[in-house]
């Protein structure tokens, strides 16, 4: 079983902040978290600052504020396997960039594409939303991966998806 979370850092990083400020967010990332039975432990797959990775939950909980955590309805194996292809990759800094760009557009009530993201890197939304887009989660299909931010997100799946009770 798959998971989808949301989280902020313990620490002031502008980065976060900017992504917040410019969704009004409580969130500014999104990652799967995941049991991986060749570690026995609880792991999170994440589009990061440092690049696409994947670190033990209990370190995660320790530089980050969970939010909220979500179980999806559908099985999102395919989508993660299709995902453990791009470990190692860049973060999409670029394509973050341009979610400003969305987002100011977004404000005057146009939807535009983000015009600078990679097709070599992803940011934390745009993973997700493809992941998503790969299973049977029929409310992210119409997502503009590029174009969806973390509170996008959180909002869609606290309409469509029940949230974890106890965190692992």
């Amino acid at each position: 079983m798959t998971y989808v979370g949301f989280s902020t850092p313990r620490r002031f990083n502008p980065v976060s902040w900017l992504v917040r400020l410019f969704t009004g967010s409580r969130t500014s990332h999104v990652w799967f978290l995941y049991f991986d039975q060749d570690f026995d432990l609880y792991m999170v797959m994440e589009a990061h600052e440092l690049g696409f990775r994947v670190l033990p939950f209990s370190r995660f909980k320790k530089e980050n504020r969970v939010v909220s955590v979500f179980k999806t309805q559908a099985d999102l194996s395919t989508g993660m396997r299709w995902a453990a292809t791009w470990l190692g990759t860049a973060y999409d800094f670029g394509g973050l960039i341009g979610m400003a760009w969305v987002l100011f557009w977004r404000m005057l009530r146009k939807n535009v594409r983000n015009p600078l993201r990679s097709s070599h890197a992803m940011f934390c939304s745009e993973i997700t939303v493809k992941v998503l887009q790969r299973t049977a989660t029929t409310w992210a299909k119409p997502l503009r991966a590029a174009s969806t931010s973390p509170q996008d997100l959180l909002e869609l799946f606290e309409k469509h998806e029940p949230p974890m009770q106890e965190l692992p």
